[in-house]
């Protein structure tokens, strides 16, 4: 454990209008159920849960050797928790679970690949096979059987009897240390006669690992996601890896300041590339290592930023400098971990910061060491993305309760059908709310399968120009160079316009999706009107937030025309004549696209157009209990009097709950 796990609270600043927010807003959620009825206290009560189980999600991608995991060390104050040396290497997706909760107490869950994800790697190669099958390249299909035969053998070899009967489980444990994790999540180097026999026994067959610990430091539960990395030999964890980020609110990049001045690998450009800009942080680690830190470290900046740019993402995007060994010592309290060189560098950016010549102290080297600016940046995108989110939900969803509770109020004062009205055109009132129900879920299942049928008609349209441009360039090359050389049409084309298409879905969907949901919302509200006239006074239903559209991650997945070297060189020799060229070529890449758009369908506007049904579905069923529970109400004059003798006076609640609504729309605006 660290000595100054104090250090991580710096950075915290960027969290209190969050949290000062939510305590706030769970005092208004109590000051409502001292007036709720038991279904509006428990709709009020599952508010209050979702803000105490409010956790940040942060994932951690980066360049091999680039220090993901030392980082994560950092941020979980257990500097020697994950293995971050060169041998062994990490090579599962690990989540630890900071201030999170368990039922059962555990402490790590390791899980294990399920049968008929094992049997697709061992049989088709994973993705990559994929790949490979899809681009006719027979010799590396040939050198991807005999990785994992390979691979297949030293598993077996390890697990014995057990390998078959561990597919499809997991593994838990009430404890964690660092022998436990390299057994799960490394793969040692056999050679090496200093690596514990044991470490990676399971890590060929888990697909994810995940800790759970306390950190009082910080003031919210956090998801901190190291992954391996999207360059794996088969690209089972660059899906893995994909997926955690789905959930991401922040996706930290880790660079090495040697490497970054080079072109950052493309897989991971391409990922980063869907990202919303502040989403993204780009952390510079091991500034330690440079010779001449102060004056590298703005040419270092520019060139990312350079890059950055060409590859079309903004050049504000916030990068950060920093050294994880030098935030090591400093939570260690150990500056004796440091070499000459990284010493030398401290002392020289320590200098130019303006601390002066005295002796470096803990609290500097953890400022200079990047992790305060590090923890700040995600601090402030997750009190201004999802914490923003959270907040609006529960206050709208309380202001909607608190309409809900007054109108109910009012419904038992009536006296027996004087002031009821009831103008609901000669039906029912259970009638009435069926109607209203079956008209918007006719018009949202109308309005999403046109969503659908648009944006991927989009995308399909975007496919078939890709390929067209594609294939008149091959045969304007082959014209001009005959069948000499190789060539290779850059997908990044293919990408812009397919990300185009999901943006105007986006734009397209929160429109027309918010113009439905206010529509509904006024027509409910209308219903209460005619259920129980004049007697509201300031009353009003709020429409539903319109779901988030999360990026479109897909399109940042590899794919056989992202794959250089031999590959196409020796697809290319296999062609003989314009024809074979122009047709195979127009082949592979429609079924390239297409691959892309079948993920972006299936794994991303598939789950937005279910949700933007199922938010509506869920606000017009909690008006439907309401509103069928004041027609009730209404029609029934026995022991009322008895009730509203046990409750508080009318004015006192019509005030309160007025006081409560004043305060709930005053911290939205």
């Amino acid at each position: 454990m660290a000595r100054n796990d104090h250090l991580l609270s710096v950075g915290n600043e960027a969290l209190t209008p969050m949290t000062s927010a939510m305590t706030a807003l769970t005092t208004q959620i109590d000051q409502l159920t001292e007036v709720a009825d038991a279904r509006s206290s428990a709709r009020l009560a599952t508010l209050k849960t979702r803000m105490e189980n409010f956790t940040a999600s942060v994932t951690l991608v980066g360049q091999v050797k680039a220090g993901k995991s030392s980082i994560v060390n950092i941020l979980a104050g257990r500097p020697a928790l994950l293995p971050s040396d060169v041998n062994p290497w990490t090579s599962v997706v690990t989540t630890l679970n900071i201030n999170t909760r368990t039922e059962d107490d555990k402490k790590a869950k390791f899980t294990f690949f399920e049968q008929e994800e094992w049997d697709n790697l061992m049989v088709g190669g994973g993705r990559l096979g994929e790949l490979a099958n899809r681009a006719g390249a027979d010799d590396e299909m040939d050198d991807i059987r005999r990785q994992i035969g390979e691979m297949k053998a030293k598993s077996e070899d390890r697990l014995g009897k057990h390998f078959d009967l561990i597919l499809g489980q997991s593994h838990q444990y009430d404890y964690f240390d660092e022998e436990l994790i390299q057994r799960y999540v490394c793969l040692g180097d056999e050679d090496d006669p200093d690596i514990n026999p044991k470490t990676g026994r399971f890590a060929d067959v888990t697909k994810s690992a995940e800790l759970f610990m306390d950190i009082p430091q910080y003031p919210i539960s956090l998801k901190l996601c190291d992954t391996p990395g999207v360059n794996d030999t088969f690209m089972v964890r660059e899906q893995i890896t994909l997926r955690s980020l789905r959930g991401s609110e922040v996706c930290v990049v880790v660079l090495a300041a040697s490497q970054a001045l080079t072109t950052m690998d493309m897989a991971l450009m391409r990922i980063i590339a869907q990202f919303e800009n502040r989403q993204i942080i780009l952390f510079v680690n091991r500034i330690d290592e440079l010779a001449d830190p102060v004056n590298q470290v703005p040419e270092i900046r520019d060139r990312i930023q350079d890059t950055l740019k060409q590859n079309n993402i903004d050049g504000n995007t916030s990068v950060v400098f920093g050294s994880a060994l030098w935030a090591e010592a400093a939570l260690t309290g150990n500056p004796d971990i440091m070499n000459e060189e990284s010493r030398q560098a401290l002392n020289t950016f320590y200098l130019a910061a303006g601390f002066g010549d005295q002796a470096p102290s803990l609290d500097k080297i953890w400022a200079l060491s990047g992790l305060p600016d590090l923890l700040l940046a995600m601090n402030e995108r997750i009190a201004e993305g999802a914490g923003t989110r959270l907040l609006d939900r529960v206050r709208h969803k309380a202001r909607n309760i608190a309409s809900q509770i007054r109108a109910t109020a009012v419904a038992k004062k009536l006296s027996d059908g004087d002031g009821v009205v009831r103008d609901l055109d000669g039906v029912s009132p259970d009638q009435a709310i069926a109607t209203v129900i079956a008209e918007y879920d006719k018009k949202a299942a109308v309005l999403t399968t046109s969503l659908r049928e648009k944006v991927l008609e989009r995308l399909n349209s975007a496919e078939k120009n890709f390929v067209k441009r594609a294939t008149d360039s091959l045969i304007a090359h082959l014209e001009e160079n005959g069948e000499e050389g190789t060539w290779q049409y850059d997908p990044a084309g293919l990408r812009t316009l397919q990300k185009a298409a999901y943006f105007s879905f986006a734009r397209a969907m929160r429109k027309e999706a918010g113009a439905l949901y206010s529509a509904a919302a006024a027509d409910v509200e209308a219903l209460y009107h005619k259920l129980l006239g004049n007697h509201l006074g300031e009353f009003a239903i709020e429409a539903p937030i319109v779901p988030r559209v999360p990026p479109p991650l897909g399109i940042g997945r590899t794919i056989a025309l992202d794959l250089q070297s031999t590959w196409w060189r020796r697809w290319w020799q296999r062609r003989k004549g314009f024809e074979a060229y122009a047709a195979d070529y127009t082949r592979l890449i429609a079924s390239e696209a297409s691959s892309i758009t079948k993920d972006i369908e299936e794994n991303q506007i598939a789950a937005v157009l279910e949700n933007v049904r199922a938010v509506l579905s869920d606000f017009l069923r909690e008006q439907k209990e309401t509103l069928l529970n004041i027609s009730a109400t209404a029609e029934t004059d026995a022991s009322r009097n008895a009730l509203m003798a046990g409750m508080a006076p009318q004015k006192s609640r019509d005030d309160i709950l007025g006081d409560i609504l004043k305060d709930l729309s005053n911290e939205a605006a």
